[in-house]
């Protein structure tokens, strides 16, 4: 219990300290500021994802450091295509994880694994950027971020109090249909929050079935991305992409909600 305690306290000590620099970064840095912090994570991410492949470590640095190239390259110019790209991948994905273990042969070479990993970052990055051009761009990404927040954390707590049937057992076996269900109501009730309490909420002109909509979709599908890199993980044989997160293991394993969120999002907003 001590342990499991200290792991719990370490977790959201980590998750407040990333919270406070996220929310920073959005608020105060210009936009070129932002989009090198949002480059540097993903980055940083893409080393982590070519360890999911099993490649050496050199590889894994040459890896990360095309992802920053093509970021640097085609993360602006080409955002729709990327935005789109990376939609239908998230969209596949949700085969892959209600089949897992069934045809991870034919994803789970080395190769594919790199490959599918341009469809994952990418898009993410894509989509920040996106925002940030966007008006009302703080309002926005904010918005995103306390739905895939606040599904995560509503997930995690709710599941542990009442657990239940497993949502994916072989993917992920610590995730119930309780705490999805749980997660989804608390970034839906968040976000409407947000609309109630923020003076400006009301320029985007979203009916209010349109808010709830987007609350949910978006939020099912952060569930989505967590459950594939877990995927992605337990393939690999290991619990987590990196350890530079204390709690929360490396950069790949807290922001994956948002990987499979923001391009879904940006499409349906902009």
């Amino acid at each position: 219990m001590k342990n499991s305690d200290g792991e719990l306290r370490k977790r959201v000590v980590t998750g407040i300290i990333a919270a406070l620099i996220v929310l920073g970064c959005v608020f105060f840095l210009p936009e070129v500021g932002f989009f090198l912090f949002v480059g540097a994570v993903l980055t940083i991410s893409a080393w982590e994802w070519a360890n999911l492949s099993g490649v050496s470590q050199i590889a894994r640095y040459a890896y990360a450091g095309i992802i920053a190239i093509l970021m640097y390259c085609l993360g602006e110019t080409f955002a729709f295509p990327i935005l789109v790209s990376g939609t239908l991948w998230w969209l596949g994905a949700i085969f892959l994880v209600l089949a897992y273990p069934n045809y991870s042969r034919f994803w789970a070479k080395k190769e594919i694994v790199l490959i599918i990993g341009f469809f994952v970052l990418l898009p993410g990055f894509s989509a920040l950027v996106s925002l940030k051009q966007a008006q009302n761009s703080d309002l926005l990404i904010c918005l995103l971020l306390a739905l895939i927040w606040g599904a995560d954390v509503g997930a995690y707590f709710i599941g542990k109090a009442f657990g239940g049937a497993r949502l994916a057992y072989e993917v992920s076996p610590g995730k119930s249909w309780s705490g999805f269900i749980g997660g989804i109501i608390t970034g839906v009730l968040l976000v409407l929050l947000i609309a109630t309490l923020v003076p400006d909420f009301h320029v985007f002109g979203w009916a209010f079935h349109f808010v709830v909509a987007l609350a949910i979709f978006t939020a099912i599908i952060s569930v989505l991305g967590d459950l594939t890199i877990s995927m992605f993980k337990r393939e690999r044989k290991i619990k987590d992409s990196g350890n530079l997160l204390p709690g929360h293991g490396g950069f790949l394993d807290r922001i994956d909600s948002l990987l499979s969120a923001s391009p879904i999002f940006v499409l349906l907003v902009l």
